[in-house]
């Protein structure tokens, strides 16, 4: 049999194996946790092929470890954030398996190189089992007395009796009404147990096969390692960084003149509140940061033959939109800074945090890397710091921290949204129970009405496993969610009630609107 027809065979049955895997862990484990095990199950299978048909091209053994321990990160943090993260790095750990990459080498490829593997891997994995089927397995070459060739003529002549027994059936169960309905209810019982299943497993290995194929495929041919040039000369690349630079310079100088000037020239000038001006526009500088970084790998990208003077011209105005860019950062956490001080921290502030912070040191790589003709080493550093994060994410428990900053705002004297705190997902459970005693009566009561009103209706619902989950339960179990408990009549989440800084709020409304210089700022950002 040729060695190529062989390895196909082999990722079939494995494939057919993970969608068998597949359907019985989603009808039988809870959610998370089969997630977690199934991305484990797959990266045994590759583990298994490797072994089995040495001639497969076997991707490095680090990312194998590294996709056994993001299997384990999607059942270690409950936040539903986290897990869509970790997700996302086992799909960045199939890419970085592609064929493409491995030629060359993943320290030795460019950007656009990762981008065109993680294509491959989604073109692969959607293409599924297709080029299996009709491509890499020749069918005339399998053995005669072969158990695929066996089953062969079964399943050809199951195949042709349908359409045969479909027609036999329908007159007989015309001729006789008892016939009939024996027939349809057993059919029918059948076809509604034994079709979920099929298709599921089907559709499932489908899927597999097509990503084992292209993990495991075969390594696309060397091309040549050389820089390509670019397009355009310094005089289009440096206009462009140099308008940009100048822009950068003087929203830099708004910022010293206003954002560190104080809170009343702010006052005087915008007629809003220091909070909320800081907050009108983190998100925004957080965006062009973002946007920036790849303007600046275009610009080198796009610049052809450079010699020293050249170089040094747009090493310059490369620099310079990167120390604008960190005067910028540090605006946006100061900016950050305020507005927690004074509305408490969500997710999606603590998130762009970190990937502020993710972006700091991207571009300092970027300066050690590109601008210093190692391009190159750039997408492999970038991927590490994003790696470094993501782990100091799950280590950190987000969802906590959150907690417990929000909640010792509420120590202090100020607000706290209840019913923000009750979205928060099973991790911020056990911090919250914890301090919620410390708390003043009206926090503490609203706290733990929505907790209850939440956390009841999950335990009963059940539907998912993971540790977080895990440690809350215990913890809630354990403190029951008796309001008496904690010095609470019952407490409905639709009542009005006193701030402790004497306004009136109704808890438990998700946009709560907070006044601040006489204008709304939702609450949610």
């Amino acid at each position: 049999m040729p060695e190529r027809t062989a390895r196909g065979l082999a990722i079939v049955s494995a494939a057919l194996s993970f969608g068998l895997a597949a359907d019985v862990l989603g009808r039988a484990v809870p959610g998370r946790l089969d997630v977690a095990l199934g991305a484990g199950f797959l990266v045994l299978l590759v583990g298994y092929l490797v072994q089995r048909e040495p001639a497969l091209p076997a991707p490095p053994a680090g990312l194998g470890l590294a996709a056994g321990v993001l299997a384990l990160a999607l059942i270690w943090r409950d936040s539903p954030t986290l897990f869509g993260l970790n997700l996302l790095a086992l799909g960045v750990i199939g890419a970085l398996a592609a064929p493409r990459l491995r030629s060359r080498g993943m320290a030795r490829v460019g950007v656009s190189e990762y981008a065109a593997g993680a294509l491959d891997l989604a073109a692969g994995t959607a293409a599924g089992a297709a080029g299996l089927l009709f491509s890499d397995i020749d069918w005339r070459c399998l053995p005669a007395d072969g158990p695929v060739r066996r089953l062969r003529g079964p399943a050809v002549g199951l195949v042709a009796a349908v359409p045969v027994a479909a027609l036999f059936g329908g007159l007989l169960m015309d001729a006789d009404p008892v016939f009939d309905r024996l027939v349809t209810d057993a059919v029918t019982l059948r076809l509604d147990v034994l079709a979920p299943h099929a298709a599921a497993i089907l559709l499932w290995a489908w899927f597999a096969a097509g990503l084992l194929r292209t993990v495991l495929g075969d390594t696309a041919p060397t091309r040549p390692a050389d820089r390509p040039h670019g397009r355009f000369g310094l005089g289009e690349v440096a206009t462009v960084l140099g308008v940009v630079d100048l822009l950068f310079l003087a929203f830099v100088a708004v910022q010293f003149r206003y954002l560190f000037g104080g809170a009343e020239l702010v006052r005087s000038v915008t007629g809003l509140g220091y909070a909320e001006y800081a907050r009108s526009g983190f998100f925004q500088l957080v965006t062009v940061a973002a946007l920036s970084l790849p303007l600046l790998l275009a610009a080198d990208w796009a610049l052809g033959q450079r010699d020293r003077a050249q170089l040094r011209r747009f090493r310059f105005l490369a620099l310079t939109m990167l120390l604008l860019l960190d005067v910028m950062l540090a605006s946006a956490l100061y900016r950050m800074r305020l507005y927690t001080a004074e509305y408490g921290l969500t997710e999606l502030r603590f998130y762009t945090t970190a990937f502020m912070g993710w972006l700091v040191v991207v571009l300092g790589w970027f300066a050690a890397t590109v601008l210093r003709s190692r391009r190159s080493r750039f997408a492999p550093g970038a991927l590490v710091a994003g790696a470094f994060v993501l782990g100091a994410l799950n280590l950190l428990n987000p969802d906590a921290m959150i907690a417990r900053v929000n909640l010792a705002r509420a120590a202090e004297g100020r607000e706290v949204d209840a019913r923000y705190a009750g979205r928060l997902s099973a991790d911020a459970v056990p911090t919250l129970l914890r301090l919620v005693e410390g708390l003043p009566a009206a926090d503490r009561c609203a706290v733990v009405a929505a907790l209850r009103d939440r956390w009841s209706r999950e335990l009963a619902a059940g539907g998912r496993w993971d540790m977080g989950m895990s440690r809350a339960t215990r913890r809630v179990r354990a403190r029951g969610w008796a309001t008496g408990a904690v010095g609470c009549a019952e407490f409905r989440m639709t009542s009005l009630r006193p701030s402790a800084g004497g306004r009136t709020r109704r808890d438990g409304d998700s946009d709560a609107l907070e006044e601040r210089g006489g204008k709304p700022v939702s609450r949610g950002a």
